[in-house]
């Protein structure tokens, strides 16, 4: 079994700032050289946003991105124990709570 190489970079799209002045934070997951984004759900205004941490500066904000992040950690671990070999969309698809077993009808 190869090794896997994997990576997670939380960040903000400051291209798509909302009416109200947020800004959606972003997670870049990489798996083996492959990346995907994923939203965590979470918003703040991008002056909160510490780009050289990865973080907010709101406690309760950064709490809830402390814990995506870990959500993320643990269903990677997860998949590489069950499956040993992951992709980036096998791991997309689990957070986004899709199966990733096809489902045929007869």
């Amino acid at each position: 079994m190869s090794r896997s190489t994997f990576s997670i970079l939380p960040y903000i799209n400051r291209q798509k700032v909302k009416a109200d002045g947020t800004a959606n934070i972003l997670c870049r997951i990489t798996v083996d050289g492959k990346s995907a984004a994923i939203s965590t759900g979470i918003s703040c205004t991008p002056q909160e946003w510490n780009a050289k941490k990865g973080e907010v500066r709101n406690a309760r904000d950064n709490g809830r991105l402390a814990s995506f992040l870990a959500e993320v950690k643990d269903k990677y671990n997860s998949l590489l124990s069950t499956n040993g070999i992951i992709t980036v969309e096998m791991l997309k698809a689990v957070l986004k709570d899709k199966d990733t077993t096809g489902r045929f009808l007869l």
